[in-house]
């Protein structure tokens, strides 16, 4: 895959992980909405690695 398309995958991926997390996040401290995150971030590379 050129690495102009893996880019987009990748910031498509990233967008779709930390939307959901987000708004909710506001109102935690930094170490707990970073940790919830990075577990959406694993879910979300896994499902698509899953389609792919």
């Amino acid at each position: 895959m050129p690495i102009g398309p893996a880019l987009a995958l990748f910031c498509l991926v990233m967008t779709a992980a930390l939307a959901p997390v987000w708004p909710w996040s506001r109102s935690w401290s930094a170490r707990p909405a970073i940790g919830f995150a990075l577990a959406f971030t694993v879910v979300v590379l896994g499902w698509v690695t899953i389609l792919i």
